[in-house]
């Protein structure tokens, strides 16, 4: 009897076999050389008993006779691979059809290997051994998937709860350092004030993550519900530049805003997009080269073969770049991508995540185009669409 480890366990056979065939002696010769090597084997006659029997026999592999009256076997393979729960069921057609058209036909309908009658035992064996190992391969590697899914998904919810604890011990650090500013000034000296306005610029940067980190996780969630309202998307722009004013000036960045024309409303989430263009400055502020500048632009964009007409903003740097291989990388939680002396990150790995995110919840798209030692170009599309009353 085989023995071989690689296919089974204490407990567990060698692999479970379903043989479909309407002549009972082809069934016992192929039960009987699979049976005495240690495999599993189940039986059916016709083809809908053995698409009923699937779910019960869980088969690892599937010898499928072509020639049955009423379904042939080419339409119970078919059947097997457009249906998900047993597509990745190997399905061996055993037949005497010699012919190449036959089997051109059984591979068209998802064969995954061929058995010529009479069947070899030697041959047999071969061929289930190998499918067998294959098939328990990927139900290892879907396992393991599901269950990186169910761990990943454990690690979000402890990272939401524990995000949205912090938010009020947060808030009543930064209450109490704004009271420490406004109320208590005069008895501070001028080193006491600038580590509390140190500490008031820690605590509100740290507040805004939080929030930006629970908006993150409704949003591919779904549970974030967008405020749509009409705006215009110069006001829009205009109103994130004030917004990153200051950070601007402290490096002496000038941020240019291309002229705007006559432009359609846009029927969106204004707080949001509006976070979009905050956060992509503030992108381009952080790494840009001071006394450089950063230029905006909004233009339609022309209808694709969809038919869909969009608005596509792009904001414009010159600092040193995103390689190639990063451009992806950086709009996914955490991704980042290293700069110049590889010791400074290109992203914080939110802020970029939060754009595509909200950007994706408009049925737009975000996307990125630098060239190393000359700068980046952040684009994103917003769909313009009717007002929905």
């Amino acid at each position: 009897m085989n023995t071989d480890s690689s296919l089974s366990s204490p407990g567990q056979t060698l692999g479970r076999i379903l043989i479909v065939d309407d002549v009972p002696i082809n069934v016992r010769l192929l039960s009987s050389i699979l049976e005495i090597e240690g495999y599993q084997v189940s039986s059916a006659t016709n083809g809908p008993d053995a698409l009923a029997a699937m779910p019960e026999a869980a088969p690892d592999v599937v010898l499928l006779d072509v020639m049955m009256p009423g379904m042939d076997g080419f339409e119970v393979c078919r059947r097997l691979k457009a249906d998900s729960a047993t597509a990745h069921v190997p399905v061996v057609m055993v037949t005497a059809l010699q012919e190449t058209s036959d089997r051109v036909r059984a591979l068209e309908a998802g064969a995954d290997d061929f058995l010529t009658k009479p069947v070899d035992d030697v041959e047999v064996l071969a061929r289930v051994k190998s499918l067998v190992r294959v098939k328990r391969g990927r139900d290892e590697l879907e396992k393991a998937y599901h269950d990186l899914q169910r761990a990943e998904s454990m690690r979000d919810s402890i990272a939401e709860m524990l995000v949205h604890d912090l938010r009020t011990p947060l808030t009543a650090m930064l209450a109490a350092v704004d009271l420490l500013q406004k109320g208590y000034g005069d008895s501070l000296d001028e080193i006491q004030k600038e580590l509390v306005g140190m500490c008031a610029t820690s605590c509100r940067r740290m507040v805004a993550q939080v929030g930006e980190l629970l908006d993150i996780s409704k949003l591919e969630s779904g549970a974030l519900q967008l405020q749509h309202v009409e705006c215009e998307a110069a006001q829009l722009v205009e109103e994130a530049v004030q917004q990153v004013f200051t950070l601007a000036a402290d490096k002496a960045l000038k941020i240019e805003i291309a002229p705007l024309p006559n432009l359609p409303l846009l029927w969106a989430d204004a707080n949001l997009l509006r976070r979009v263009l905050v956060n992509l400055l503030a992108n381009s502020i952080k790494f840009g080269p001071r006394d450089s500048s950063i230029v905006i632009t909004v233009a339609p964009q022309p209808a694709g073969d969809s038919g869909e007409r969009a608005l596509l903003f792009s904001v414009r740097d010159f600092g040193y770049g995103i390689p190639a291989a990063d451009f992806e990388r950086i709009f996914h939680k955490w991704g980042q991508a290293e700069s110049r002396n590889d010791t400074q990150k290109i992203s914080s790995g939110l802020g970029l995540t939060f754009c595509r995110l909200a950007v994706e919840a408009h049925g737009g798209r975000i996307w990125v185009e630098s060239e190393l030692e000359k700068g980046s170009t952040f684009l994103f599309t917003i769909p313009i669409v009717n007002r929905v009353d």
